[in-house]
This record gives C-alpha cells, structure tokens and sequence, in this order.
C-alpha cells in the first residue's frame, strides 16, 4: 500500500475519535479559509482545523470542482455553515473578515500563495516544504518579514515526545558524541499513468509557474498525482523525508549543511519522475548526516525501522520513529525500548497522529490571538532551513556533483548549481525574486 492510501485509511479509522476542544461561540471563533482541498488539505488539514475547535472554515479553493466540494461536504457534516467556494485563491483572499489562510496546496505554489497572503495581512498555516527553488525561499522570509504575521509550518510530528525524549537523551551523555546520524525511508511506491483531463480539473492554473506536464493518476485514480513528478514536488526527500530531515536538525540544534553530495537514480518504477532509490550526504559542522530512500519493494532485516531517524554515538546507537524510540548500547546491554518506533498512523496510533495536526492549529490560533510568533513551534525560518537543505540535496543528485554552499547568501560554488538555485517560471507568472 502506497503512503497516501496508509494513511487515509488510518485517518477513516480515527477521525471520528478525535476530542475537540471545548466549543467557543462562533462570533469567538478566528475566520480561516483553506487553500487546496486534495487529500492532504481535506482529511487532515481540514478535519483537524475543525476538531481543535478555534476556527471558524469561511471559505475554500481548488482547481478541482469535485475536491472543492467534498471539502466542503466534509464542513457542513461537522454542523458548520457551508463555507463559500472559490476557484480564484486572490479571490478568497478578498473574504470580508478572513483572518487567516491554511496552504496545503502542491509545492511549486506555495511561494505565490504565501506571498499573496502576507500582502493582504493574513495569517498563514503553512505546508511544507515551504518553497520549491531556493530564490523563492529567500522571497518567502521577506513577505513574512513585511507582514510580521504569524506563521505555523506543517511539521505535526514535533508535536509528540519523541523528539524531546531523544534530545534530552543525547544532552545527558548516555549516547556518547552523536558521530553520524543516518535518516531513512523504505516504503513502495504506486505507478502512474497518463489519462485525459477531467473537466471538472483546471490542469492549466495547477501546473500555474511550473512547466506545464503531462496529467498522472495513480491507475484507480482521476486526482492528478503530483508527487511523483519532479517539476511539481522534487521527490520523496522533499515530500516526506523533510519531516525527518527537520527532526534531526531539531534535536541536535543544526543549522544550514555546510555541503552536501547525492547519488541514485531509477531501477524500476519509471512511471515517476523522480528518483527511486537515492543516497544524499550532508557535511554539518562536521558531523554527516546521511539520508537513504528505496521505493521498488526493499524488504528490510528490521520492517520495523524502516522509516526513521538512526543516531549512532560513541556509547549507543539510538532508533527514532514517529511515537517512539529504542537505545542499543554499545556495551552489550540489552536494547531498552520507548513507545512503538514502528511508523503505522492506522488503527490505535490513528489518533496520535490526527492530534499532532490538531495540536499544531491549537497553537496556531494561540499565537494569532497574542499576535506573536514567540510561541510557534515551527517558525518559518526554521523551515526554510529544512526545506533548503532538502533542495541541495536534490541538486546535488540532479548535477551528479557535490556542493559547498554559502549560509550566508544561499549559494553555491557550482555555476551549474547555482543556476537551479532559481528555475524559470512559465509565461505569465514572474517569480518573486529579485
């Protein structure tokens, strides 16, 4: 089962197990519209927008008549009023009222939709990764910098222990130096196929900047699959292995790598742009970080780590998945074991995963109302520090060379590179960086 399916079918189990917070009066409630109501934007997204209970869904946008309006099926069934529906997102952000704006829309958009947000002062639940070039990114910091509004980024996974447990283990010594931390995701991958456009799609304005591609669907499916198409989402590391890359930095306080190197490529699955299996190092301080994905059908020795973070030090060698983490030492003793490291969001840990999103909007509406950035756990600088160092590794694989890069100014000592530091947008739209 591919990972889109895993977890909707964990979200079906649990949704209706998440406890809302206690209802406040609608005239209490902050007004928030949704930009991009696929699978990610309707079942997560917004369901847990809802549940957290601090949000009043007054408008919602798509390119996709027929997502448009489930999402919106979805609002009416909680008991809210009907949100209104747009298929202009500038038109949305017109909304008498609207205070804040969640993006969860492909990646090649975010930049444009986030700079028009802070342009009209609204406040911005942000998906990651927040950029797709470089260049965007550095745009993105100075909207957010302009607006001074406040900016939660899509990391849910920081929301559960794991991550402070690991961090305060590594803090006490036990582990001994950190000498190398290895992140990973072995999980299959679905193929695509070419079909004709539906006519309830606008694929013109979805491919918007980026070029415009062919219009792939998963073989059961009608809903373009974005995802496995490099100009639209880079890959697997920038899609999912962000989350770890982001873990990892956040539980060893680690800043932009120093440099980076890529090696990897298809075996099997062409139906995809991107690559299936790929190998990236990353130089932090001097300390390497390494990621590994496989997505053909690699069967592990151990299934149960086959998506997580390992750290290995002088003393231990310590697993982290989402909902726990285990301790190997290095003296023989026996494992010691924190949680379930096993990443499965279905059936009993449906729930945990679901709460994460609904914590992070919790938080978010805290920090809309004191009107402050102090208190987001995900800031959008730190983002942008994960999301560039997932772009430099997908640069360093597509140039097949190894990169130096300047934390500074953002570039790199390859002229080759430092060319896709900022891509070409397609007629009409202009990127914003200048």
């Amino acid at each position: 089962m591919d990972r889109r399916n895993f977890i909707k079918s964990g979200a079906a189990v649990a949704g209706s197990l998440i406890i809302p917070l206690p209802l406040m009066a609608a005239q209490d409630k902050l007004k928030l519209a949704i930009l991009g109501t696929g699978w990610w934007g309707t079942d997560m997204l917004l369901t847990n927008a809802l549940a957290c209970g601090q949000f009043e869904i007054i408008g919602l946008c798509d390119v996709n008549s027929v997502a448009l309006n489930n999402a919106a099926e979805q609002v009416t069934r909680s008991g809210a009023q009907k949100p209104q529906l747009f298929s202009s997102y500038k038109e949305m952000y017109e909304l008498p009222g609207l205070q804040a704006v969640v993006i969860a829309t492909p990646t090649h958009w975010h930049p444009l939709h986030f700079i028009d947000a802070c342009k009209k002062g609204l406040h911005v639940f942000q998906e990651k990764p927040i950029c797709y070039d470089i260049r965007e990114g550095q745009s993105v910091l100075e909207a957010h910098r302009k607006a001074n509004n406040v900016v939660q980024v899509d990391f849910p996974r920081v929301k559960v222990n794991t991550n402070d447990q690991v961090k305060s283990f590594i803090q006490s010594g036990e582990a001994g130096e950190i000498l190398q931390v290895q992140a990973n995701i072995n999980n299959q991958e679905g193929q695509l196929v070419e079909k004709e456009i539906p006519p309830t799609f606008d694929f013109e304005t979805f491919c918007g900047p980026a070029p415009r591609k062919k219009f792939l669907c998963s073989p059961d499916g009608n809903n373009a699959n974005w995802r496995g198409q490099h100009d639209f989402s880079r890959g697997i590391m920038m899609d999912w292995g962000i989350h770890y890359i982001h873990n990892v930095r956040k539980i060893l306080q680690l800043d932009l790598p120093d440099s980076v190197s890529a090696i990897g490529g298809t075996t099997k699955n062409f139906t995809q742009d991107n690559p299936d299996h790929l190998d990236v190092r990353y130089d932090f301080n001097g300390l390497p970080v390494y990621w590994s994905h496989k997505t053909w059908g690699y069967t592990s020795p151990d299934p149960d780590k086959n998506i997580g973070v390992y750290y290995y030090g002088e003393k231990a060698t310590i697993f982290a998945g989402d909902l726990g983490w285990e301790v190997f030492p290095s003296n023989g003793n026996a494992k010691i074991a924190h949680g379930d490291v096993r990443f499965n969001p279905g059936g009993a840990n449906g729930p945990v995963y679901l709460r994460m999103i609904a914590d992070l909007f919790t938080e978010f509406a805290q920090q809309i109302r004191k009107n402050s950035n102090d208190g987001v756990t995900n800031t959008l600088e730190e983002a942008y520090k994960t999301t560039a160092s997932v772009i430099y590794g997908d640069i360093a694989y597509l140039l097949k060379s190894s990169l130096n890069i300047d934390k500074l100014t953002m570039n790199v000592n390859n002229n080759d590179a430092r060319r896709m530091l900022k891509r070409e947008y397609r007629a009409p739209y202009h990127h914003p960086y200048s």
